[in-house]
């Protein structure tokens, strides 16, 4: 019995030592890695030539730089949504910023979707894109 009490006592000194000793100095915290929050910024249009006929259009991302997601909306207008310019505009966006991050590559995490709501007295239209970007 005595055996066991010294083992466990033993065990526990040590766990401390070595909580101590970790915490110090040797090993740096998770936020020195990357910041593990998501990012949401709504961005300036220099897209507009991908979105000709689209009005009033707003671009917001999310990024999560530890895992390197990204969800991408595209608003605007409903009477002016162009399912193959959101994409065009979408994939152009990706591309830009791949190479302002350093990324080469990007896979789509989901299905893109399309959501229809009403802003006040205007109906509009949001294209979210999800994709994974990889180096």
């Amino acid at each position: 019995m005595k055996r066991i009490l010294t083992f466990i006592a033993a065990a526990l000194f040590a766990s401390a030592a070595f909580a101590q000793t970790a915490s110090g100095g040797g090993v740096e915290s998770l936020d020195s890695y990357a910041d593990t929050r998501s990012i949401t910024k709504t961005v300036e249009d220099k897209f507009a030539s991908y979105h000709p006929k689209a009005k009033n259009v707003t671009i917001e991302y999310e990024w999560t730089p530890l895992t390197g997601e990204l969800r991408f909306y595209y608003t605007c207008l409903a009477a002016s949504f162009d399912q193959g310019e959101a994409m065009n505009t979408a994939m152009a966006f990706f591309e830009d910023f791949a190479a302002e991050q350093k990324y080469k590559h990007y896979s789509y995490k989901a299905k893109d979707k399309t959501k229809y709501f009403k802003d006040g007295p205007a109906r509009k239209t949001t294209y979210v894109s999800y994709v994974l970007f990889t180096r």
